[in-house]
């Protein structure tokens, strides 16, 4: 029952108790007889009571609000920091030789480096290598130099004969050379030479020269039969 109908309902008694009070006589506890406005008054306050008693009932059966829980706010974690990753410091070699294109069939490179030396220039060396002799047999030699490397050398290089019989007829001396930039070449002899007598444990007989610095080392090689 909703408070519209409990009001209504108040009314309908009070308007009933005054009807009442109205047409029938009332008697006190004393035995008196009391008028109608007194019965009204009576009713009235019978019926305040009533409604007052209802009221806090119904105040009574009314659960307590409840608090409502107030949302909090969850903090983000702050995002992880990113290890960095190690860098690789490459390994630098110092290059002790330059790789230059060739013409040659395989395709691959020459190899050059600041101090090189062809000795053996097929044109103008002679004798040529193995060439056959008799012991005694007069020859020539005579070979060219040519710088093959990246530098300049010095003027004054010096050429000696370190190895080998000296098979010149006048004792070899050493060959003081100018100075040559890459690519240039210098001719040694030709001097006059006597094949040697044949060697039974070698029938090749060399003669080695070194050019000071260690880097060019040019020979020549007969057969002696």
């Amino acid at each position: 029952m909703n408070m519209l109908k409990k009001y209504r309902f108040a009314y309908v008694v009070l308007a009933a108790a005054l009807l009442l009070s109205a047409c029938i006589p009332s008697v006190s506890p004393a035995g008196s007889t009391i008028d109608a406005t007194q019965a009204a008054a009576l009713v009235e306050t019978a019926v305040a009571q009533a409604l007052n008693a209802q009221a806090t009932q119904i105040a009574a059966s009314v659960p307590e609000a409840s608090p409502t829980a107030v949302a909090t706010n969850t903090p983000i974690p702050a995002p992880a920091t990113l290890t960095p990753i190690p860098t690789i410091t490459p390994l630098v070699l110092a290059a002790t030789a330059t790789s230059a294109s060739g013409g040659s069939s395989s395709g691959g490179g020459a190899i050059t480096y600041p101090d090189a030396c062809d000795e053996g220039v097929s044109a103008t060396k002679k004798p040529y290598d193995l060439t056959v002799f008799k012991a005694g047999d007069p020859f020539d030699i005579k070979f060219t130099i040519v710088n093959t490397g990246t530098t300049t050398w010095a003027v004054g290089k010096d050429l000696f004969h370190v190895d080998g019989p000296d098979m010149t007829t006048a004792g070899f001396p050493f060959v003081e050379l100018p100075e040559m930039k890459p690519g240039d070449s210098f001719t040694v002899g030709p001097y006059d030479a006597i094949a040697p007598a044949a060697n039974k444990n070698a029938v090749n007989q060399g003669m080695y020269f070194k050019l000071e610095g260690g880097f060019c080392w040019p020979y020549i090689v007969i057969t002696v039969k």
